[in-house]
């Protein structure tokens, strides 16, 4: 594949949100085109990343509305959608098209306006990624898959639920610094321990919200690139890896990893030609705390049954070691399903460029990954961004 590179990112807050859904794209969109200095440029595709926008605002074809409220008719516009890794799969569609010279410039949007539908009705709406025959139509839920996994984890490998706290704890800890965060509040233990029960054993604090929001970033080619003079502010996409898992949790062969996970990472890393010790920041597909620990132990950043040790260590904090979900995560940044990946995009764009909220930035970094779960972890996408010449 030809070199991609990331010119610019932009990205609304994350939260319940007043403006529309046309609005948040239109926000996100004009600040990336901005950082990224291609205004006025003439854009070969658009990429919409969206889980369900026809229910939750009664809007649809939002592809070809992006590209016409943006000005950017005529470039092509494509919406993508792969659950809440529509995100990823949005950003991976472009890298594609740039990669085999079909496009030099690419924007990606992902948005979801999911406060205008009551919660119940946005849950229903959400567990239509899940297996009907197999799962929804006997009352499971996204958080009560959620807590079997946690379940099986503690018998495993001993983890208490005290423990598990800090997952959530640290998230808020992000998410108070970052002004983009649906929650900015910091919790501790003792409140995310005690609070109510969601899906025993997870409580309150343990699930991300239903958010609005949206983020973008502008893709180019190496002439592109090259011709806007972008070659100090752009970053690099040195690995995509996407896999998928068995539909329904049952048919699977584990309770306390997600292969998906494990093939995507793996493709991943062998585009980019690392090894996950080369990661200096990741964010992680956080829906419920349980996931990042699964994450960390699929990816390969911590060995099988250590990440929550990882956690108790202080390793995933940003001073850290391994930095994990610096900006809060799903859990406090906020989790609008359709512009979770494209957020983590940006999120590392950031962190690479040097340019992430105040207290918030890792030292130096060179290696970003991120991790998009689609379904319930049966639809993955990883992406590895670098500043590196690998």
């Amino acid at each position: 594949m030809k070199p991609v590179y990331i010119l610019g990112s932009g990205m609304t807050r994350f939260g319940m949100l007043d403006a529309s859904i046309m609005d948040l794209v239109q926000m996100a969109s004009m600040e990336a085109l901005s950082i990224s200095g291609t205004l006025g440029e003439n854009f070969d595709h658009v990429i919409v990343s969206t889980q369900n926008p026809d229910e939750f605002t009664g809007i649809g074809h939002l592809s070809t509305l992006t590209a016409d409220r943006l000005g950017l008719v005529p470039a092509g516009a494509t919406r993508v959608e792969s659950g809440p890794s529509s995100g990823a799969s949005a950003f991976e569609v472009a890298c594609a098209l740039i990669g085999a010279s079909m496009a030099d410039l690419v924007l990606v949007v992902g948005v979801e306006k999911m406060s205008e539908v009551e919660r119940g009705t946005a849950s229903k709406i959400l567990s239509r990624m899940m297996s009907y025959e197999n799962e929804t139509r006997y009352g499971a839920t996204p958080a009560s898959l959620a807590a079997m996994i946690a379940r099986r984890y503690m018998h495993d490998y001993g983890m208490t639920r005290n423990e598990l706290s800090l997952v959530p704890v640290k998230a808020h800890r992000n998410g108070a610094k970052n002004p983009r965060a649906h929650f900015q509040k910091e919790v501790d233990v003792e409140k995310v321990s005690n609070a109510r029960i969601v899906a025993d054993p997870l409580t309150l604090y343990d699930c991300c919200p239903t958010s609005d929001g949206a983020a973008a970033v502008v893709l180019a080619s190496e002439k592109m690139r090259s011709s806007l003079g972008a070659l100090d502010t752009s970053v690099r996409v040195a690995g995509i890896g996407h896999a998928t898992d068995y539909h329904a949790v049952q048919h699977r062969l584990s309770l306390t990893s997600l292969n998906a996970t494990v093939e995507a990472a793996k493709k991943a890393f062998d585009m980019a030609n690392i090894m996950p010790d080369d990661v200096d920041v990741s964010e992680l597909h956080d829906a419920f705390s349980i996931l990042e620990i699964i994450d960390m132990e699929d990816i390969g950043l911590v060995e099988r049954g250590s990440g929550i040790q990882a956690v108790k260590d202080g390793r995933t904090t940003v001073d850290g070691d391994i930095p994990v979900n610096t900006t809060g995560g799903l859990k406090a940044r906020g989790h609008p399903t359709g512009a979770t990946g494209v957020a983590q995009i940006h999120d590392i764009y950031q962190q690479l460029m040097g340019t992430a909220p105040k207290d918030l930035q890792v030292a130096d970094p060179e290696v970003g990954l991120t991790h998009n779960i689609g379904g319930f972890g049966n639809n993955m996408v990883v992406t590895i961004l670098t500043t590196r010449q690998i």
